[in-house]
């Protein structure tokens, strides 16, 4: 959101559900004192000041522009209307049909690579059939897919992260409305992204320790690589050329390998930017842990308007959500549960799977449902109390997939 040109402000009164990032606070609901904010009257920076007003206050007020706060619009953004989706089916369903769809999707994508590594070739009819296959799960239900992507093999890392990025694409694409062509054609620049890795020696993608300078100056050469590879393939997605060779460029122009900036970046090497980054954080690889998914949102939001497109990215972190789903969380009584599926109405009150108990040993699955306010053994409101990295107390989030799709409606 941003402020009109005009000096004259007002106040709005609004829930606390329809609070973003970057709106200024003047009052709440309650007397200051009552609360932990220290100052009275301040931006939503973060994503912790977001949650505090949630859990504190019912409503507040923010000031606006007096001709109203507008979105931003992305001068180069598709021109068209915008379409607005639901979920066709529950996620639990859609769960059912497409888990071995996504292993095999995994499967094609490293075979799709493979064939580029070894003859040069790109099998443009399975590019096509994987990110078809995506499309129409994320349009029955944008919330399966999303939460398989949490199943992680780090020994094949590359493949897995393209698949990945393909689909967090595609949702993104949704959340904005693009229609089905254009889903299809974010989702074939998420999958191929990173072709040019096919290029770099197997002893620098798999290195276990930090890359030298050499190596990293080696790494950096994907993006041309990528380019190259792309554009002399006939029946390839133009815009996929131009994700390959742009997605690391940055708005200030630090990024590679040309360090253009902010409006030479093509629109769609600016989603991909902001994915490949997120996914790149929250995933383990040879030589470093992931991070959890709420500290990515919070690292990759530090940088609007520096390395990252605000608007796009206010629309990533809405559909992330602040709990992605297949992520894990530790609750206010030590218990450890698996986010099952955000709640669009409040993103910190999700559905979630607990798995362990508050000893962190293995209990009877079950599934809790913040938003309808479910309750604890002592009677106490459920509440997220951190968020864990992928893999955290050795779960491994597949082995429950039978138990989310029979336990969901009970």
């Amino acid at each position: 959101m941003a402020e009109s040109t005009s000096t004259e402000y007002i106040e709005l009164k609004r829930s606390v559900d329809l609070l973003e990032l970057g709106m200024f606070v003047t009052r709440l609901d309650r007397p200051w004192e009552e609360t932990d904010f220290v100052y009275q009257g301040f931006q939503i920076n973060t994503l912790d000041e977001l949650h505090a007003l949630k859990e504190q206050c019912e409503y507040v007020y923010v000031r606006a522009a007096k001709q109203q706060w507008h979105i931003e619009q992305e001068p180069e953004a598709p021109a068209q209307e915008k379409i607005t989706y639901i979920n066709k089916i529950p996620i639990d369903q859609e769960l059912n049909n497409i888990r071995s769809a996504y292993k095999d999707a995994c499967a094609q994508t490293s075979a799709i690579l493979d064939g580029i590594r070894l003859s040069g070739e790109l099998d443009t009819q399975r590019v096509s059939q994987v990110v078809d296959e995506c499309v129409d799960s994320i349009l029955r239900n944008d919330s399966a897919m999303v939460w398989l992507t949490q199943i992680r093999n780090k020994d094949n890392y590359t493949a897995e992260h393209s698949l990945r990025v393909c689909i967090y694409a595609i949702a993104l694409g949704k959340e904005l409305g693009f229609r089905e062509l254009e889903l299809q054609n974010i989702g074939t620049c998420g999958l191929l992204h990173d072709v040019g890795k096919v290029r770099i020696p197997k002893e620098i993608l798999l290195k276990q320790d930090n890359l030298t300078e050499e190596e990293l100056k080696i790494m950096q050469e994907h993006p041309v690589y990528g380019k190259k590879l792309l554009i002399s393939k006939a029946g390839v997605y133009p815009g996929a050329v131009d994700v390959a060779y742009c997605h690391h460029e940055r708005l200030d122009g630090s990024g590679y390998p040309r360090g253009i900036t902010g409006e030479r970046i093509p629109y769609y090497a600016k989603i991909i930017g902001i994915i490949d980054a997120y996914d790149s954080m929250i995933s383990d690889k040879p030589y470093s842990r992931g991070i959890t998914t709420l500290d990515a949102c919070r690292h990759i939001y530090q940088c609007k308007d520096t390395l990252f497109d605000k608007t796009i990215l206010g629309h990533f972190i809405h559909f992330i959500g602040i709990y992605a789903p297949g992520s894990l969380v530790e609750m206010n009584t030590g218990e450890v549960g698996i986010i099952i599926e955000t709640n669009n109405e409040d993103g910190i009150k999700p559905k979630i799977l607990l798995v362990l108990g508050s000893d962190k040993r293995a209990k009877n699955e079950r599934i809790i449902d913040l938003y309808k306010g479910d309750i604890t053994f002592t009677n106490t409101a459920y509440v997220i109390k951190k968020s864990l990295s992928n893999g955290a107390y050795g779960i491994n989030i597949e082995k429950y997939l039978d138990q989310i799709i029979s336990n969901y409606n009970r």
